[in-house]
């Protein structure tokens, strides 16, 4: 029998192996390249750095060279799940921020053409009908992409995981791949788990619709409308 000399966990190690583990501090991660539109998130032990553009969506992933000194393979997991959650809320408050400094007025929908045909009652009731029909279907899917969550796994299947409302809440990692896998196979099969969990859990950003364009549009220009109502 072929004695493995791997350790997994709180083994008494020996006393070389002490001194060697201080006289070789394992660097921290090295963070992706960091853009003006985009995030770093870092675990609290440095092993695990992601990546994410304001909207959420995951460019990166970086493991340490030697991240195996710093944390317990079987901690990698929640090491990610720190990362990436961390990178989000980060992504999250400069999208607020940014959202805040927003003045110019968003344009009018492409496509959506006001015509001069005089708008009567009847008409209006209708159009109405038709927005709060449209409010309403979105609303119901937006309820149920955030309360479900949703599951993605690597094509490798070495990686798992599950998010709920924008979330990245469990995480999961084949210990065994993980004991050996070169660094860059991981990093791929990590945020290729990340980048679906974002895009299965993130729901519309705004309604859409016929009706709902009608109206934006009808809005968008007033003098329009006011001829549509007869009032001008």
């Amino acid at each position: 029998m072929v004695e493995d000399n791997r350790r997994w966990g709180f083994e008494e190690a020996e006393d070389w192996e002490y001194e060697a583990g201080r006289r070789a501090t394992p660097p921290p991660a090295q963070p992706p390249p960091d853009d003006a539109d985009a995030c770093i998130g870092v675990d609290a032990s440095g092993a695990v750095s992601v990546l994410v553009e304001f909207d959420g969506r995951v460019r990166a992933v970086r493991l340490a060279a030697r991240w195996r000194d710093s944390i317990d393979q079987r901690s990698l997991d929640g090491a990610v799940l720190d990362a990436a959650n961390d990178a989000t809320m980060r992504a999250l408050s400069r999208s607020v921020q940014a959202q805040g400094d927003l003045t110019a007025a968003e344009p009018a929908p492409v496509g959506a053409q006001v015509d001069e045909t005089p708008l009567t009652r009847a008409d209006a009731e209708r159009l109405f009908a038709a927005v709060n029909a449209e409010l309403a279907a979105f609303t119901a899917g937006l309820d149920q992409a955030v309360n479900a969550p949703v599951r993605a796994e690597s094509r490798g299947g070495h990686v798992r995981g599950i998010a709920q409302s924008g979330q990245v809440v469990r995480f999961e990692i084949d210990d065994r791949w993980a004991h050996a896998a070169p660094n860059p196979e991981m990093e791929g099969e990590l945020a290729e788990v990340l980048r679906a969990l974002r895009d299965r859990g993130t729901p519309a950003t705004r309604p859409t619709g016929s009706a709902i364009a009608e109206l934006q549009a009808l809005a968008s220009d007033p003098a329009k409308l006011l001829r549509k109502v007869g009032l001008a």
